[in-house]
C-alpha cells in the first residue's frame, strides 16, 4: 500500500495575500486553494484502495472542515456525496457567519438547506455589521465594516487594512469573504497534514 503524500499548504494563498490582490483576482486565488484541498483529499483517499473512495472523501470533508463540531452533528449522516459536500462547505462558512454575531449553528441554521442558510447567515451578518458601523467611517482606507468583520471572524488587522483599501463597500465585503475562505481552506489543508 502506498503512503499518502503530505498535503502542501500553499503559503502564498494566505488570507493576507488574498486580501492584497485586486478585486478580480482574490476569488480565483481562493478557488485554486479549494481545488488544492480537493486534490489533497483525493490523493489521501486513493492511497487507501481498500477503503471506498466516496466514504473516504465524505469522512475527510467532515473532519477537515469541522472547526467546532457542528458538521459532525449535522452532516455526517448524509449518504450522497454532493449533499454531504454542500453541508460541509456551506455549513462551515455559515457556522462562522453565525458565530461572528453570537448566533447558534444548531438552532439558527437550517441544515436541510445549507447553501440557502449560509447565504441567509451572511446577509444577517452584513445587517449586524451595518448596524454596528452606523455613523462610523466607511470609505476606502477607513472602513468600519472591514475592521469589524475581520475582528468578528478572527482575521488579522492586515486583512482588515487591505480589505479596507478597496474602492467600494461591496468590494470590501467580498474581500473579507475571500480572506475568510482562504483561511478556511488553509485550515483544511493543515488538518489533512495531521490526518492518518
Amino acid at each position: 500500500m502506498s503512503s499518502p503524500k503530505t498535503a502542501s499548504v500553499d503559503s502564498t494563498a494566505t488570507p493576507e495575500y488574498v486580501a492584497s490582490l485586486p478585486p478580480d483576482q482574490s476569488r480565483p486565488a481562493v478557488n485554486r486553494l479549494a481545488n488544492e484541498v480537493v486534490a489533497a483529499e483525493n490523493a489521501a483517499c486513493k492511497a487507501h484502495p481498500d477503503v471506498d473512495w466516496q466514504t473516504c472523501m465524505s469522512a475527510r470533508l467532515v473532519i477537515n472542515f469541522d472547526r467546532y463540531g457542528f458538521l459532525a452533528n449535522h452532516c455526517r449522516d448524509r449518504t450522497e456525496y454532493k449533499s454531504l459536500r454542500d453541508c460541509a462547505l456551506f455549513g462551515r462558512s455559515g457556522v462562522d457567519w453565525l458565530l461572528a454575531m453570537d448566533g447558534s449553528p444548531d438552532t439558527d441554521f437550517d441544515w436541510s438547506k445549507p447553501q440557502q442558510s449560509r447565504d441567509a447567515a451572511l446577509k444577517k451578518l452584513n445587517d449586524v455589521l451595518t448596524k454596528a458601523c452606523e455613523g462610523k467611517p466607511e470609505q476606502p482606507g477607513n472602513s468600519c465594516f472591514s475592521s469589524e468583520s475581520a475582528r468578528r471572524l478572527g482575521l488579522s488587522d492586515t486583512v482588515a487594512a487591505r480589505c479596507s483599501a478597496r474602492a467600494t463597500l461591496e468590494q470590501r465585503g467580498a474581500c473579507i469573504v475571500d480572506a475568510h475562505d482562504a483561511a478556511m481552506y488553509q485550515a483544511a489543508l493543515a488538518n489533512l497534514n495531521r490526518a492518518p
